[in-house]
């Protein structure tokens, strides 16, 4: 993959009580398919977008966490339930800090480019198709490959 360049997006939630801006990564827009996406978003899968390290900012009103694990959370509207982020607990990796395309004021502008987790994928569900595909078993490189394209350096 090559280097991308981070864009400066507006986003909210549906009902509008939390809004936020961010640089975000228009060409990692990503489909994930893994249980956990489906779980937490009640969709076949969660259409997201990187974050730019240290560029997300929350508006006066601040997301609700539903701790996932020891290394994520989703932030979500606690007033509509509209799902917005998803982050690591672990600044080590504040790289993979995602939100929702939906979430996007211009959601249009999201260059989806990969499917991921596509073991996990409901059977039934196709979408995009003609993206690649990648398996539980690829994941860290094709995260490897993100943090080269985002020029990623961990703070020492």
């Amino acid at each position: 993959m090559k280097s991308v360049t981070a864009e400066k997006v507006t986003c909210g939630c549906l009902c509008g009580a939390i809004r936020f801006k961010a640089e975000v990564f228009l060409d990692i827009t990503y489909i994930c398919h893994c249980r956990s996406c489906q779980e937490g978003t009640g969709q076949p899968s969660w259409m997201s977008v990187l974050v730019k390290a240290g560029t997300l900012k929350y508006g006066e009103s601040k997301p609700t966490y539903f701790n996932l694990s020891d290394s994520g959370q989703r932030g979500f509207c606690p007033k509509c339930g509209s799902g917005i982020v998803w982050n690591s607990q672990n600044p080590e990796e504040e790289w993979a800090t995602n939100i929702s395309v939906g979430s996007l004021d211009h959601p249009e502008k999201a260059r989806p480019y990969i499917h991921m987790f596509v073991d996990e994928k409901i059977p039934w569900y196709e979408a995009q198709t003609d993206l690649p595909q990648t398996t539980s078993d690829e994941a860290e490189a094709i995260e490897e490959q993100w943090k080269a394209a985002i020029g990623w350096k961990p703070s020492s």
